[in-house]
């Protein structure tokens, strides 16, 4: 299981990476497409549909690496000092019980989507490119499978610390909640 988890929280990293690398090529064709459009009176065809891509490809893409590295929001009425040693038990639950049947099932709809994109070859509808949307869908079903598996991990993770034997992240010793 130690090894699962470290390969997980890889990939969840590696994903993490792709995506600050978007968000510098969405800023590029940003600048772009802007330059274009105000100094040249010239704006792209692509330029809307292609940003608004490259920032939903970025945010879907680092969700699993934010769970990975327990970079994501967390209400502190619930993770204070006072919780801190009980918490495990929560996540656990929220996890296995709420967060993975629902992010399964939202995963398996976006899988759904996508073929169904795939198949009739669906295009978004918008502006003079009109490109075909299946690529982008693709990109929507990758980064909630990742999400879906890194959740596999932390309650593997959660589990493993509740029996006294934690499981160390790749590229850290542990993480907030001491597991």
């Amino acid at each position: 299981m130690r090894g699962l988890v470290r390969l997980v929280d890889g990939v969840s990293r590696l994903f993490g990476a792709i995506a600050a690398a978007l968000v510098i090529v969405l800023v590029t064709l940003m600048l772009y497409d802007v330059v274009l459009r105000y100094l040249f009176n010239a704006p792209t065809i692509w330029g809307n549909d292609l940003n608004t891509w490259l920032m939903g490809a970025s945010f879907v893409l680092s969700i699993a690496y934010a769970m990975a590295t327990d970079s994501h929001v967390r209400v502190d009425l619930l993770y204070d000092q006072r919780t801190r040693p009980r918490i495990r038990y929560f996540d656990l639950i929220g996890l296995a019980l709420i967060i993975l049947p629902t992010v399964v099932w939202l995963t398996l709809g976006l899988f759904d989507h996508f073929m169904t994109a795939y198949r009739t070859g669906e295009r978004s509808g918008s502006g003079g490119w009109n490109p075909i949307v299946w690529p982008f869908k693709l990109v929507l079903l990758v980064g909630f499978a990742i999400f879906t598996l890194q959740i596999v991990a932390e309650i593997i993770k959660r589990a493993a610390s509740l029996l006294g034997r934690p499981v160390e992240s790749s590229g850290e010793a542990t993480d907030s909640h001491g597991i």
